[in-house]
């Protein structure tokens, strides 16, 4: 069997289903697109919470949806650091990919990818959720008195201020890791999960980071990496937690809502 490029197609899934019992689909549906494999767990995450957050009794009521996951997209830390040239076609490729599909609209669970939200929206003609931005928001709506909000971030994420420019918009002081020890123990616990490596190793890196921000004044977490909440136990630190991956799902929802109605 000839073997298919992992580039041109890591992974198309494709669901089906309107609202209708019986419906002769016209060309003109709501359907979102979801560009993952930044990493494939965090996209399976992404996509189990649309499952489990859409109110639908049956197969026909769930969101028509395209999943791209690309893993070879580059790094995306190095990527950052480099400038970007050696991402961007990673990632044109695989928005226009499903705009292409048919897709109404994009999400993207990878919150690090972010810093080239822009770039990417502006090589397809439909809307992509930008993450950070509706994070924040939901922080500020939320949590409106919290002083200080801690981020569990990737070094990539943390570096580029993503979090820190919509937070602070809001009025939140932003608080994260700051030494050598906790960033590698962050880190470590990230590309753990990505390796499937000790999830209680994982989880006791995560608990001790957050517990660290705690203890500087944080309010509430912002889990900013969409590998931390697959093992981020909100047990075991003793403040409220917003999860970027929940908060797109929510998202995805509603824009996939608002679009449909207005079709």
């Amino acid at each position: 069997m000839k073997q298919i490029s992992s580039l041109t197609l890591a992974l198309l899934l494709i669901t089906a289903c309107t609202s209708h019992e019986t419906h002769v689909p016209s060309g003109n549906e709501t359907i979102l697109g979801i560009f993952g494999g930044m990493g494939p767990e965090a996209t399976a995450d992404l996509y189990r919470q649309i499952l489990e957050l859409t109110p639908a009794e049956k197969d026909q009521q769930h969101i028509p949806t395209l999943i791209f996951s690309n893993p070879q997209v580059p790094d995306r830390m190095e990527s950052i650091a480099n400038g970007g040239e050696l991402i961007k076609p990673y990632l044109r490729f695989s928005v226009r990919k499903l705009e292409s599909a048919g897709a109404s609209f994009i999400a993207i669970p990878c919150n690090t990818v972010h810093y080239f939200y822009d770039y990417m929206q502006e090589s397809v003609d439909i809307p992509i959720i930008n993450m950070i931005r509706e994070t924040a928001v939901e922080v500020a709506e939320k949590y409106p008195d919290a002083g200080k909000v801690g981020l569990l971030a990737t070094t990539g994420t943390i570096e580029s201020g993503l979090y820190n420019k919509e937070l602070e918009a809001n009025g939140f002081e932003v608080l994260t890791p700051v030494d050598s020890i906790e960033i590698n123990m962050v880190m470590k616990a990230v590309f753990g999960i990505k390796a499937k490596s000790d999830p209680l190793l994982n989880e006791d890196l995560l608990a001790i980071a957050g517990q660290h921000l705690a203890d500087r004044g944080a309010e509430v977490i912002v889990l900013g990496c969409t590998e931390i909440p697959l093992a981020y136990n909100p047990e075991r630190v003793d403040l409220p937690v917003i999860n970027a991956t929940r908060v797109l799902a929510e998202r995805a929802i509603e824009t996939y809502s608002e679009m449909r109605d207005e079709r």
